[in-house]
């Protein structure tokens, strides 16, 4: 079964790979398509296109994820308490930053917007220091239940400060 598995993998790629070393036999490089002026412009990647926030988010949403998966691991604390520091860092420069959802409300508006924006980090940047202080101690159990919460305020948060993006 191994072998049959191997000859299909081995068959597909000699498939795969024959155009370009049949070009390279005849001496012809395999041409390359010439770029049209009148194409539009490539869209640029996604992360360019993110806001400082948007970044600050990603760096706590990559941590979490990781820390998931460990925080009930005590011989992973150590990696986890420097995970937690990410999000702790990511969350006190996010507290200087302005939500994109904030720009479409009206004027009267953005100065409560932006004050219960910055209410909800300094309550999610206690919260990560009560699981820092939790992991610190090796209590994992009550560091889980605490990440938990994390996630639960994460959620609400998003809810009420994130921009809904429109898909096409």
């Amino acid at each position: 079964m191994k072998s049959q598995t191997i000859a299909s993998a081995l068959l597909l790629s000699l498939l795969v790979a024959a155009p370009t070393l049949r070009a390279q036999d005849n001496g012809a490089a395999p041409a390359a398509p010439a770029p049209d002026a009148s194409a539009a412009p490539q869209a640029a990647p996604a992360a360019e296109d993110k806001t400082d926030l948007e970044k600050q988010m990603d760096i706590i949403n990559k941590a979490f994820r990781k820390l998931r998966g460990q925080i009930k691991d005590a011989s992973q604390n150590a990696a986890s308490i420097a995970l937690v520091g990410q999000i702790h860092d990511a969350a006190t420069a996010a507290l200087d930053l302005t939500p994109k959802k904030e720009k479409d409300l009206p004027d009267a508006d953005q100065a409560k917007f932006h004050a219960d924006f910055q209410a909800g980090l300094k309550d999610f940047i206690t919260q990560v220091d009560a699981l820092t202080a939790a992991l610190t101690a090796n209590d994992n159990d009550q560091a889980a239940t605490l990440l938990q919460q994390l996630g639960q305020t994460e959620r609400k948060d998003h809810k009420q400060f994130k921009k809904v993006e429109k898909k096409d």
